[in-house]
């Protein structure tokens, strides 16, 4: 069902007075909300403007944002449409990159990438993107080296407090995470000794809880046997995760206990441990996906249950996992970030310079955005457009960012069309 505010006026008149609202005075409270929270983000804010009630209840209602996120999550399930931020280190800019698969029978979806121009607050040629939840942005970069958490859309940011280190601890990776139950969004800084690796002591900040960085946890690399890739961590079911780049496990930091919960054995793959700089880790449906190089190929391990169980009733609450190989891309010198499957079965995937979609059936990539004449790209995450507030999760000292220019660069074709400069 699409819903649509074209037919209302946006003046701030009361909601009685008002000739365009009709029988919407009328409404329960409940059902108003929930008609609101169902439309377009852009729809929602010309909401704060059409009455005083409307702006109450987008911008104070205590179930406005969890239902309106419910709502948001499924829809965008239904529609089709893929939302994605695109990160240059290289020229510290971001762009949303969104597709859209209208029809069933077009051969190759819409899409469109957006310029998103705002200044970072800090030194941005050290700046890195360490993930999207729910339209937040977490970053951590500068030469204080500061994590910023920020929602784009509505230009909101915070910088959180400094991270006072013990001595001689230095920053090693991040990661960024959500509690839904809790409704807790949480960072997670690894620290590790200068000059060695003998401890990793964990520090974690719950947006909006006033307890600032806490230390959780020190782990002790020695008796765990592990080395913690550099990289960022994946966040995934309640969890950050690294990989382990001696053995090529996969370590996962339990967000609720606030402490690393076992090791997850990689894929049985010989290549891990013949060459572990072309594999890595990341989010695929929701899923942890685990990449292993084969010569030009791309293998592709998602962490599903096991379907080799016993009566599913009497299992305990944390079911078996174990790696299922689903799908191969063609692979570059690098190894490729799978993003989702199309609605067509094939899949949308990240190259270094490119976005593409890979035909199993065909054998076929075809490139989508050439990114090459812009800029050098390495970072892509999915991302949400939404309303979410940092001042309603009680964040204090959120600041907001000059209006954000939106360079338009049009429905792009195939890699025959270039982005300008």
């Amino acid at each position: 069902m699409k819903i649509s505010l074209y037919s209302f006026s946006i003046t701030k008149f009361p909601i009685s007075s008002n000739p365009k609202i009709g029988n919407f005075s009328n409404l329960p409270t409940d059902i108003v909300l929930d008609i609101i929270t169902r439309l377009p983000t852009e729809s929602i804010l010309d909401c704060k403007l059409v009455c005083e009630p409307w702006k109450y209840l987008v911008s104070q209602h205590p179930s406005f944002y969890q239902t309106y996120l419910t709502h948001l999550n499924h829809s965008t399930a239904d529609s089709g449409k893929l939302n994605f931020l695109v990160f240059s280190m290289h020229t510290c800019k971001l762009y949303h990159f969104d597709l859209d698969e209208k029809h069933d029978d077009e051969e190759t979806p819409t899409h469109r990438t957006r310029r998103i121009n705002f200044t970072l607050p800090f030194v941005c040629h050290i700046c890195r993107i360490i993930g999207s939840i729910n339209g937040l942005v977490c970053l951590y970069g500068g030469n204080d080296e500061t994590v910023c958490v920020c929602n784009p859309f509505t230009r909101e940011y915070v910088m959180l407090p400094k991270i006072y280190r013990k001595d001689h601890y230095v920053y090693w990776s991040c990661g960024f995470g959500y509690l839904p139950a809790t409704n807790e969004y949480k960072v997670v800084v690894l620290n590790t000794l200068m000059g060695g690796f003998d401890f990793m002591e964990v520090v974690v900040y719950t947006l909006g809880s006033g307890n600032g960085w806490r230390t959780v946890e020190t782990l002790d690399i020695h008796l765990a046997k592990v080395y913690i890739e550099f990289e960022r961590g994946v966040f995934v079911n309640g969890a950050v995760h690294w990989r382990d780049r001696l053995g090529g496990k996969v370590l996962a930091f339990d967000l609720t206990k606030e402490k690393f919960s076992g090791l997850l054995s990689p894929p049985p793959c010989p290549s891990i441990l013949r060459e572990p700089s072309g594999i890595g880790i990341g989010v695929f449906g929701g899923v942890l996906y685990y990449a292993t190089s084969q010569r030009r190929w791309c293998d592709i391990w998602l962490l599903k249950k096991k379907t080799d169980i016993g009566d599913m009733e009497e299992q305990v609450e944390h079911e078996p996992l174990d790696w299922s190989k689903e799908f191969s891309l063609p692979c570059s010198p690098r190894i490729d970030e799978p993003l989702a499957f199309t609605k067509t079965g094939s899949v949308l995937y990240f190259s270094p310079r490119s976005i593409r979609i890979y035909d199993a059936v065909a054998s076929t990539p075809k490139t989508l955005v050439d990114f090459t004449r812009l800029s050098l790209f390495n970072r892509i995450f999915p991302h949400k457009v939404t309303l979410l507030s940092l001042k309603e999760l009680g964040e204090e000292n959120v600041q907001v960012m000059q209006p954000a220019a939106i360079e338009e660069a049009g429905t792009l074709d195939l890699a025959s069309k270039h982005l300008a400069r």
